[in-house]
C-alpha cells in the first residue's frame, strides 16, 4: 500500500478511516471493501472479506434498503463470490453500507436463511452454506427460461408435442412459487449470463437444442449456469430423453404378438443419436427375429419431402407388408399415399406412429407410442431448481419410458387368420 492507495480487481481505490473500520471507496463513492482495524491501526488478521460486491453498481444513496441487500447477496451467493469458511459482513456494517437499520438487516439475513442461503455460527457470524449442503426444497425458485426451436412468442402457436412439455415446467414453477418464460433461439451466450448474473432466471432449459447452439450451452456451463437439455447430450449438462429404443422394441413386440412379420419403419432422415439410434434397434430386433436383411426395412424420409415414389418403393420391395411404424411428423403424406392406394386400415395395413399430434389425431384413431412429456418437463425444471441449490449435479442423461396406446389402427393381419382356418 503506497500514500493510502492500493489496487483490487485491477480498480484503483482509496482508503478512509472512520473508528476501528477502514472503508474502501472508487473514484465513485462505492464501498466496495471494509477492513477491520485494531486500535493501533493494524489490520485484525490477513483476511480482506468483500463488502457487498454488487453495490459497485450503484450509489449508496439509491440503494433499496432490504430488497437490495437481498439481491446483492443472493447474486453473490449463487455466483459463487463469498468464501464459505469466512463470515460475511457484519450486521452493523450492512446497515451503514445501506443505510438502512440493523433490524432490517437481520429480517433480510433471516429471510436468506431461511430459504437455506446463509446459517449463523454463534460468537462467530453469519455465513454463507456451502452449495453441495444446501437443500433443494429450501431453495426459492424465482424463474426458468426454457428455450424452444421456432418458438414466436405465442404459446398457443406451439404445436402438442412441445406445449406438453411446457406444462410440465409450468406445474413445477407454480408449484414452487416460480415462474417460467419461454424464448425461441437468438440469444448470445455473453447476454444469457449477464441475465442470469442479474437475477433474470435460475437457469434454462434447452429444448431440443440444435448443434449450433452448443457453444453457447457450453460457454454457460463454464460459468455454472444451471441447465438441462431435452432430447440432445452435451458433456457436462444433465440431459433427459425418452426412451426409443425401450419403445420400439415394445412396439415390435406388440405388432409380432399380433400375427404381424413384414413390418416397416419410416422415420425422419435425421444423423442425431436419438434418431439414428432407434433405426438401428429396429433393425437390430428384426435381425434378431431371423430377417436376413433389417436395414432394408428402415427407411429415412425427409420431412415434407416425401414422394410417392418413395412410398411405392417401400411396397414394391415389401409386397407382403402389413405393418408400418412411423415418426408422426411424416403422418400427413404417409396417410395421403395410403388413401389415394385405396389401402384399408387396419384391414389391409396396420399403422402405429411414433408420438402423437393434432394432425395425427385429425386423421383417426391412431395407435401410437407416446412420450411422457408433461413428466420429461416435471423432471427439468426439478433439476434446475436442484442445481441452483446444490450448484453441480449429475450430468448423466435419464431415460423415461413412454406408453403405448393402441387403438383402431391396428389388427392381426386377416391374410394370416385366413390361412390359419384353413
Amino acid at each position: 500500500m503506497r500514500g493510502g492507495q492500493f489496487r483490487a480487481r485491477a480498480i484503483t481505490i482509496k482508503e478512509i478511516k472512520s473508528e476501528n473500520l477502514f472503508w474502501a471507496i472508487d473514484k465513485t463513492g462505492i464501498v466496495l471493501y471494509n477492513i477491520n482495524m485494531n486500535n493501533h491501526g493494524q489490520r485484525k488478521g490477513n483476511h480482506i472479506q468483500p463488502m457487498i460486491q454488487a453495490v459497485t453498481n450503484r450509489p449508496l444513496k439509491d440503494s433499496k434498503g432490504r430488497e437490495s441487500l437481498e439481491i446483492d447477496l443472493r447474486r453473490m451467493i449463487q455466483s459463487n463470490e463469498l468464501d464459505y469458511n469466512q463470515p460475511i459482513t457484519t450486521e452493523m456494517e450492512l446497515a451503514k453500507g445501506y443505510g438502512i437499520s440493523r433490524n432490517t438487516v437481520r429480517k433480510a439475513l433471516q429471510a436468506l436463511t431461511n430459504e437455506g442461503l446463509l446459517f449463523k455460527r454463534h460468537g462467530l457470524g453469519t455465513f454463507v452454506v456451502p452449495p453441495r449442503e444446501r437443500s433443494s426444497e429450501r431453495i426459492a425458485l424465482n424463474k426458468i427460461l426454457t428455450i424452444i426451436p421456432n418458438y414466436s412468442g405465442e404459446i398457443v402457436q406451439l404445436g402438442w408435442y412441445d406445449r406438453s412439455l411446457v406444462s410440465g415446467i409450468a406445474d413445477f414453477s407454480f408449484h414452487h412459487g416460480g415462474q417460467l418464460e419461454l424464448r425461441g433461439y437468438g440469444d448470445t451466450a455473453s447476454r444469457l449470463l449477464d441475465q442470469f448474473r442479474n437475477l433474470k432466471f435460475d437457469g434454462i432449459i434447452w429444448e431440443r437444442p440444435a448443434q449450433e447452439y452448443y457453444p453457447v450451452i457450453a460457454e454457460l456451463r463454464r460459468f455454472g449456469v444451471p441447465q438441462v437439455t431435452i432430447s440432445r447430450q452435451l458433456d457436462g449438462v444433465p440431459s433427459l430423453f425418452f426412451d426409443y429404443q425401450a419403445g420400439t422394441r415394445e412396439v415390435l413386440r406388440f405388432l409380432r404378438g399380433i400375427g404381424h412379420r413384414e413390418i416397416v419403419f419410416i422415420d425422419l432422415d435425421r444423423t442425431e443419436p436419438v434418431f439414428t439410434g432407434r433405426r438401428q434397434v429396429f433393425a437390430e430386433e428384426l435381425r434378431a427375429d431371423g430377417i436376413r436383411n433389417p436395414d432394408e426395412y428402415v427407411y429415412p424420409m425427409q420431412f415434407k419431402g416425401i414422394t410417392e415414389a418413395d412410398m411405392d418403393r417401400v411396397f414394391q420391395q415389401h409386397p407382403k407388408l402389413t405393418a408400418i411404424f412411423f415418426s408422426v411428423a411424416l403422418a400427413p403424406e404417409i396417410w395421403g399415399y395410403l388413401q389415394k392406394r385405396g389401402c384399408r386400415i387396419p384391414q389391409d395395413l396396420s399403422l402405429l406412429s411414433l408420438e402423437e399430434s393434432e394432425k395425427s389425431q385429425k386423421i383417426g384413431e391412431i395407435s401410437s407410442l407416446c412420450e411422457p412429456r408433461r413428466e420429461i418437463g416435471w423432471r427439468a425444471a426439478q433439476l434446475i431448481k436442484s442445481q441452483k441449490a446444490s450448484g453441480c449435479i449429475s450430468a448423466e442423461p435419464e431415460y423415461f419410458s413412454g406408453e403405448l396406446i393402441i387403438r383402431k389402427s391396428c389388427l392381426s393381419p386377416q391374410h394370416l387368420l385366413k390361412e390359419q382356418l384353413c
